[in-house]
C-alpha cells in the first residue's frame, strides 16, 4: 500500500512541477504516515521546490515526542522544507503566524483518519469544523490544545488524499 501511495504522490508532485515553480503539500501527523515519509525521503525529487505544511500540530514544544513537526522532520529528513506552527508563541499568535505562512491554497493534501473519525485536528462535533479562516484551534479529547488547518482550507486543496 505504501508503495502505491508513493507512486501516486510522486506522480502528483511531478505533474504540479511541470506547471509551477513550487509545490505546496500538507502532511498528516500521527504515527501512521511516518513509514511513508521515510520512503518518500529516499525519492529523487527537487526538494528545493517543495514546501511541506502540517495539517495540524499539538501545542507542545517542537522537540517534544508528541510534536508532529519533530516526527515528520525526523522521517522526511533535513532536505525537506517544512513550514511549522511556532509553538513558542502564545496559541492565538501561533495561529496567526502559521496562517500568514500558508499559500492561498495547497496543491496536495495527505490526510489520515483517527479512531474517533477526526482528520487533522478536526474532531467530531468540533466548532472548528465551521471555521472559515485557514487555521483554527481545537482541543483533543485528551485535553491537548491543537492548531489545525480548517476544513474549508483543506478542502480547497487541488488534490486531497486519504
Amino acid at each position: 500500500m505504501e508503495r502505491k501511495l508513493l507512486r501516486l504522490f510522486v506522480r502528483l508532485i511531478k505533474i504540479f512541477l511541470k506547471n509551477k515553480e513550487h509545490v505546496h503539500i500538507a502532511l498528516a501527523g500521527g504515527k501512521t504516515p511516518m513509514p511513508f515519509y521515510r520512503i518518500l525521503s529516499l525519492e529523487r525529487l527537487p526538494w528545493e521546490r517543495l514546501y511541506f505544511y502540517l495539517t495540524d500540530e499539538r501545542f507542545v514544544p517542537l522537540n517534544s515526542p508528541q510534536s508532529n513537526y519533530k516526527n515528520i522532520r525526523e522521517n522526511l529528513g533535513a532536505k525537506a522544507k517544512i513550514i511549522y506552527v511556532n509553538t513558542e508563541l502564545p496559541l492565538r499568535d501561533a495561529c496567526v503566524d502559521y496562517s500568514q505562512k500558508l499559500p492561498q491554497s495547497l496543491d496536495v493534501c495527505l490526510l489520515g483518519v483517527g479512531e474517533d473519525g477526526h482528520t487533522a485536528s478536526l474532531f467530531p462535533n468540533s466548532p472548528c469544523l465551521a471555521i472559515t479562516p485557514k487555521v483554527c484551534t481545537s482541543i483533543a479529547p485528551d485535553g491537548t490544545q491543537r492548531v489545525s488547518l480548517s476544513y474549508q482550507y483543506l478542502n480547497s486543496s487541488c488534490v486531497v488524499i486519504f
